[in-house]
């Protein structure tokens, strides 16, 4: 259940809430409340880069996911 009022930046696409991403975007957000500074997107990208046959599609991610406030 999502709250009503979130104070960072959240989703902007539909996604699913059965896929890995969804619930990478819900440890991003709280990550993103407690420590601003985190790494956690620069670790994500080396960790899709290291393993390039991981299919980031499957796992719910949208076309330029990168791109959104949440993963900015």
């Amino acid at each position: 259940m999502l709250p009503n009022h979130l104070n960072g930046a959240w989703l902007t696409l539909p996604t699913d809430s059965l896929r890995i991403y969804f619930d990478l975007c819900i440890i991003k957000y709280f990550l993103d409340v407690i420590s601003p500074q985190n790494d956690m997107r620069d670790k994500l990208l080396q960790l899709l880069s290291d393993y390039p046959s991981i299919d980031v599609n499957a796992m719910g991610f949208p076309k330029g996911w990168q791109q959104k406030p949440l993963w900015q």
